[in-house]
């Protein structure tokens, strides 16, 4: 079965959010299930995925102001599952810019799930990572490698079931990657808060 996860890129006073939101049923497969996520341009005018996923199955693109959609052949386009950087190769038929529109991403995500943290990790502190509520234990419960920005879950956690907060601050501004955060919205609250007092 499909899950779902929507991706919102927003600037708000040059800080740069990300945000996940889920809606799942039960999932026997994880490794081998398709989830999508929604995303704009990032600033530098590139679309990243940010979620690693293992194979791409389909792209849409959505102009904003009208909702008009389009499909894009995935053999179009090109994914880097290193950098989670797309290369949207856009038909003729879509008169859009690629800046002006969002784009459904839809494949097979890796399991644990993995993330490449756009925009890198501007300060000494590590990201903050949350899981089910509580602090995620670098090491334990994930690895992340500060040359590639590349953060693994060794905990198994699926990428649009399972609740999580990632935050992350770039020369841009704060970045965040979450998902499923309802059942735990005072305990996330409370650990942001310890995060961003721990900046260096």
């Amino acid at each position: 079965m499909r899950k779902i996860n929507y991706i919102f890129l927003t600037i708000i006073s040059a800080t740069l959010m990300v945000f996940t939101a889920c809606g799942s049923t039960k999932q026997e497969v994880p490794e081998n299930n398709t989830t999508f996520v929604v995303t704009k341009p990032d600033t530098d005018g590139k679309v990243y995925s940010i979620m690693v996923f293992k194979e791409l199955t389909e792209i849409t693109a959505t102009y904003m102001r009208t909702n008009d959609q389009f499909d894009i052949p995935v053999s179009s386009c090109t994914y880097d599952n290193e950098t989670t950087s797309i290369i949207v190769n856009k038909p003729k038929n879509i008169p859009y810019a690629v800046k002006d529109m969002a784009f459904t991403i839809t494949g097979v995500p890796a399991f644990p799930a993995e993330f490449i943290l756009h925009g890198g990790v501007y300060v000494r502190t590590n990201p903050g990572v949350f899981i089910n509520g509580k602090l995620a234990v670098l090491g334990t419960d994930y690895t992340f490698d500060k040359k590639t920005h590349h953060l693994k879950f060794i905990t198994p956690v699926d990428s649009d079931k399972d609740s999580y907060e990632i935050i992350w601050l770039t020369k841009n501004g704060t970045s965040a990657m979450s998902n499923n955060m309802g059942p735990y919205a005072a305990q996330y609250k409370k650990l942001e808060s310890a995060w961003y007092k721990g900046i260096k």
